[in-house]
């Protein structure tokens, strides 16, 4: 059930004048960030043991192990970054509860694992990421991640059990447009959109 996260995409502004210690900090790691990810990972873990009330900056550390975890390293590696990426989204979950942002970064990191080893975490963790998903869309409807996240992980386990995927592709289209309407505030964020229309490509 490999999904496209892969394909995420984060677009931050970046302005150069009157930036605050923490602008500059969250910058330059969204640039290392378009090359690195592993490299952007310590940064925003830096950034987040000062602003010890703001999420973002773990949120971010967190999303950059895990969309290095998607089997393009050896398991053990893999394995390394996931738990890396668990321990900054509970950092996150503690700063801020039932962040429905958040809560899709649990579910992905939970899908990684499944896409990791199946037999072993596949039955443990499908009805988690199912759970999970079905509380982020109850808090936050129309949040476009959570649409087309909840969506992706439906279409993967109705391929994996030989269901029609038509319904799950609607939502996808319910997602892409919530998408156009998002108009996301500084560093809040706003990926999902490439990955939406890519998966969109396979229910033509």
């Amino acid at each position: 059930m490999k999904t496209l996260y892969l394909l995420l995409v984060i677009c931050i502004s970046q302005q150069v004048i009157a930036q605050s210690p923490y602008e500059k900090a969250m910058n330059k790691a969204f640039t290392s960030m378009k090359t690195d990810l592993i490299e952007a990972a310590p940064q925003f873990e830096q950034i987040a043991r000062v602003e010890k009330e703001n999420w973002l900056p773990t949120y971010y550390a967190a999303f950059c192990y895990l969309n290095s975890s998607w089997g393009q390293n050896p398991k053990d590696q893999t394995a390394l970054y996931l738990k890396k990426a668990q321990e900054q989204i509970d950092n996150a979950l503690l700063i801020s509860p039932d962040n429905a942002e958040v809560m899709v970064l649990q579910a992905l990191l939970y899908t990684a694992y499944i896409t990791m080893d199946s037999s072993t975490y596949g039955m443990k963790l499908s009805p988690k990421v199912t759970a999970i998903y079905e509380k982020a869309m109850k808090l936050t409807p129309n949040n476009p991640r959570v649409v087309t996240s909840r969506a992706q992980w439906l279409i993967g386990s109705a391929k994996f059990f030989g269901k029609d995927i038509t319904p799950y592709c609607s939502q996808l289209d319910t997602a892409l447009e919530l998408f156009e309407k998002e108009t996301p505030d500084g560093y809040a964020p706003r990926w999902g959109k490439e990955g939406t229309i890519e998966q969109l490509k396979n229910c033509q």
